[in-house]
């Protein structure tokens, strides 16, 4: 019997996923996608046909629901999302009380300056587009939250590397590699963990809800406090210990989730831990100046993960030696 077009085009599409795949799921792909499409126009079976070769991507990839990358990516993707954005909150803040000036200046900069206004305008749109990611994150929106913490993280790294590329290489990446690496791949991590995270596996549940708000609110408040503080100019022991905080803060709320993942142990523990390391290490990684405004603030750093790690192992370790040593049946 001869194939009708769409019925060549449906099995062109199913030729994309793994043979494997196809031949357990290809039927009920091909049927779901027949329905789908049945009295649609042009542009709706063009959509239709981009999501299947996005499908295909994902499984040639293993980031599906039921794959281990995809599962640690679920598991990530809130951490990261509230150490990218956290700090945009406090951001907002800072703009909204300096906006006035700012906006003055930047309107009266003579046209060399262009530049310039460009790039403080994305920042601004950037810290916005942070702090409505998290907000969205917290309400359990991930659609939006997603796309809206993917703008703030790569708009102003590329706008600034269209405007200014040849300043950033012949002068500010020169002796700094460190630098240049925190500022390129960066952004390019945090758009791979947020838009790959399986659309089925969306992390809206309670604990991811309240990673987000918690990191972003820790991270909001000190800072936010360090700069009312350190605004008078002096320099106290309140002060330092405020900066400390301030680099720290979020970092003791993940330390605190891994803990409570790793103790809770289940099938998902594992997943849930790796998720929180990766968000630690990005916020490290793209803080470094700031822990490094801390004496030995690496160091910390790391005690906070590490103490996270070694509490769960003792608490585990004694609840299976309580088990193991219960009353004796008689």
């Amino acid at each position: 019997m001869t194939e009708s077009p769409e019925q060549a085009r449906t099995t062109r599409l199913l030729r994309l996923y793994p043979a494997s795949y196809r031949r357990e799921h290809g039927p009920e792909i091909a049927a779901i996608h027949a329905d789908v499409i049945r009295g649609t126009g042009r542009l709706a079976r063009l959509r239709e046909a981009a999501d299947m070769v996005r499908h295909a991507l994902r499984v040639h990839l293993c980031l599906t629901s039921a794959d281990g990358p995809g599962r640690f990516l679920a598991a990530a993707a809130p951490y990261v999302l509230a150490v990218v954005c956290a700090p945009a909150l406090f951001g907002v803040l800072t703009h909204a009380t300096l906006w006035a000036d700012d906006w003055t200046a930047q309107i009266s900069a003579d046209g060399g300056q262009a530049a310039d206004r460009v790039e403080w305008l994305v920042d601004q749109c950037a810290a916005v587009a942070g702090a409505l990611a998290l907000l969205c994150g917290a309400g359990g929106r991930w659609g939006p939250a997603r796309l809206l913490a993917v703008f703030s993280a790569v708009a102003l790294p590329v706008t600034t590397w269209v405007l200014d590329a040849d300043y950033l290489i012949s002068y500010r990446y020169l002796d700094r590699p460190l630098l240049a690496t925190v500022d390129i791949l960066g952004p390019v991590l945090t758009t791979l963990v947020l838009l790959c995270c399986p659309a089925d596996l969306p992390p809206v549940r309670v604990r991811d809800r309240t990673v987000i708000a918690a990191v972003a609110v820790a991270g909001f408040l000190t800072r936010t406090l360090a700069w009312v503080i350190g605004s008078t100019g002096e320099v106290t022991w309140t002060t330092q210990m405020l900066w400390g905080m301030e680099a720290l803060a979020p970092l003791a709320v993940l330390a605190l989730f891994l803990f409570t993942a790793l103790v809770r142990g289940g099938p998902s523990a594992r997943f849930t831990a790796a998720g929180v390391l990766t968000a630690a290490l990005l916020w490290l990684w793209h803080d470094y100046g700031l822990l490094g405004s801390v004496p030995y603030g690496g160091l910390l750093a790391a005690a906070l993960l590490a103490a996270a790690v070694l509490a769960a192992v003792v608490v585990r370790r004694r609840r299976r030696t309580a088990r193991s040593t219960g009353p004796a049946r008689s």
